[in-house]
C-alpha cells in the first residue's frame, strides 16, 4: 500500500465527532489534555557516534570550505571572519548544486549534489518502539523499558549532530525554538482518553485532535492547565485509536495518527502502525514517547525550511541518510520504502475540549505541573 493511500484511508476510516456524539454507548470518563511539549525523542550517548560524529553548522561549513581547497586552519578563520578571506576577499561558504547546468539551493533540490555519507547514529540505546517484531543487529534498546528491537531510523540520520546528539532535559535547539514560536500561533494539539475508570487498569480510548483555538500560556511562560480548547471538526487531523492502561501507563500499539501544524513548525505529524508509551502522572499530566512509520519527506521538509545554520544538519546528508534508511512502507511501483521509523517525546497538560456549540467532551482531571512546556528549562525552581 502507498504512504497516501495508507493515511487516507486512514482518515476516511475516522468517525466524525457528530458521529461520536450522537451514537455509542455511555462512558464513565473521558480526561482531555493540550499538548505542551514535542521533539524528537533523543539519546545521545557515548557510543552514539563512535567516529566522532558530524558536528554542527560550524563543522559543517569547514568542511565546505575544504573542499574548494581550503586547509582547516584557513577555513575556521574565515569563518569567524564572517566569511572573508585573509586577503579581505568574500568566500561562498553555502555549498551550490547544479540541475541542468542552472545553479541552485541543495536545502530544496539535495540530489543535485553528491551524498556527503554523514556518520549514522549507533550505538545500544534509543527511544521508540519495536515496529517491525524483529530484533536485529540494527535496532535499539529503550532506555527506560529496556525493550529490544526498537525501530528508530530517524534518530539514525540526526543523531550524530551536535544539535541532535543530546537528550533529555536539553531538546533539540531547532525543534525547541520552533514549537516555543509556533504554539502562539498555531491551533493546539489534543488529546483525550476515555475509559470506564481512568484510576484503573484497562482498555481504553485515545483520540488526537487540533482544536480551533492557539495553546494558552500560564504566568511562567509554559502551557496553561485547565484551559478549554473547542475541537476542530475537520476529520483530518481526529485521529481514534485503542488503548490500555495498566499502572498508570498509557500505550497504544497500532493504528493510524495523523494531526496537522504550521510551518514553520512540522506541517503535519502522521504515523502507520502509532505506538504511545504515556506515564499518567499525579498531577494529570502526560508524559512520554509517541512513534511509529513517518513519512519520511515530511521531517526533511521541516528542516529545509529551517535551513541549515537553524536545523543544525547538512541537509542533502540528512536527505541521503533518511531516503536510505527508511524501513517503513514500500511504494508499490518502485519499492522503495516512503515512511521512516520515529519517536518523538511528547508531554500534555491536564484541559478541557468542547464542541463548537458548548458541548464539553473531555474534562481536565488534576492541577497539573508547576510549569510545563517552553518554561521547564527556564526554571531555576521547576
Amino acid at each position: 500500500m502507498s504512504l497516501a493511500k495508507a493515511f487516507s484511508r486512514a482518515a476516511g476510516a475516522l468517525p466524525t465527532l457528530t458521529l461520536m456524539l450522537a451514537g455509542g454507548p455511555a462512558v464513565a470518563e473521558t480526561r482531555g489534555y493540550v499538548v505542551s511539549m514535542i521533539h524528537t525523542a533523543t539519546y545521545g550517548d557515548q557510543d552514539t557516534c563512535p567516529k566522532g560524529g558530524n558536528g554542527g553548522p560550524t563543522d559543517i561549513k569547514v568542511r565546505r570550505l575544504m573542499e574548494q581547497g581550503y586547509t582547516k586552519d584557513q577555513a575556521t578563520k574565515i569563518i569567524g571572519n564572517m566569511g572573508v578571506d585573509e586577503n579581505g576577499k568574500k568566500v561562498e561558504i553555502t555549498k551550490k548544486g547544479r540541475i541542468n547546468g542552472r545553479e541552485v539551493d541543495p536545502g530544496d533540490f539535495p540530489t543535485s549534489v553528491p551524498d556527503p555519507k554523514i556518520e549514522i547514529a549507533q550505538g545500544r540505546y534509543a527511544y521508540g518502539f519495536d515496529l517491525d517484531g524483529k530484533a536485529g543487529p540494527g535496532s535499539f534498546e529503550d532506555p527506560d523499558t529496556h525493550t529490544k528491537g526498537v525501530d528508530n531510523a530517524l534518530w539514525k540520520s540526526l543523531g550524530c549532530f551536535t544539535g541532535y546528539n543530546i537528550r533529555r532535559p536539553v531538546r533539540p535547539y531547532s525543534e525547541d525554538i520552533a514549537w516555543d514560536t509556533a504554539m502562539d500561533s498555531m491551533p493546539g494539539w489534543l488529546i483525550s482518553v476515555t475509559g470506564a475508570d481512568l484510576s484503573k487498569d484497562g482498555e481504553v480510548t485515545v483520540t488526537f485532535d487540533r482544536a480551533l483555538d492557539v495553546t494558552l500560556r500560564d504566568g511562567h511562560g509554559g502551557v496553561l492547565s485547565g484551559a478549554t480548547y473547542t475541537v476542530d471538526a475537520d476529520p483530518r487531523s481526529h485521529s481514534v485509536l485503542k488503548g490500555r492502561i495498566k499502572d498508570q501507563v498509557l500505550t497504544v500499539d497500532d493504528g493510524q495518527m495523523a494531526i496537522q501544524g504550521e510551518s514553520q513548525f512540522y506541517a503535519w505529524l502522521r504515523f502507520v502502525k502509532t505506538h504511545v508509551r504515556f506515564k499518567m502522572l499525579k498531577d494529570g499530566s502526560l508524559t512520554g514517547i509517541v512513534g511509529g512509520y513517518q513519512p519520511w519527506r515530511d521531517y526533511y521538509y521541516f528542516l529545509a525550511i529551517r535551513g541549515e545554520d537553524t536545523g543544525q544538519v547538512d541537509l542533502p546528508g540528512v536527505y541521503y541518510a533518511m531516503k536510505r534508511l527508511a524501513d517503513g512502507i514500500p511504494d508499490p511501483t518502485t519499492g522503495e520504502n516512503t515512511a521512516i521509523s520515529a519517536a518523538y517525546y511528547m508531554e500534555a497538560v491536564p484541559a478541557f475540549h468542547t464542541t463548537q456549540d458548548g458541548k464539553v467532551m473531555a474534562k481536565a482531571f488534576g492541577p497539573g505541573p508547576l510549569v510545563s512546556g517552553p518554561a521547564v528549562l527556564e526554571r531555576a525552581d521547576k
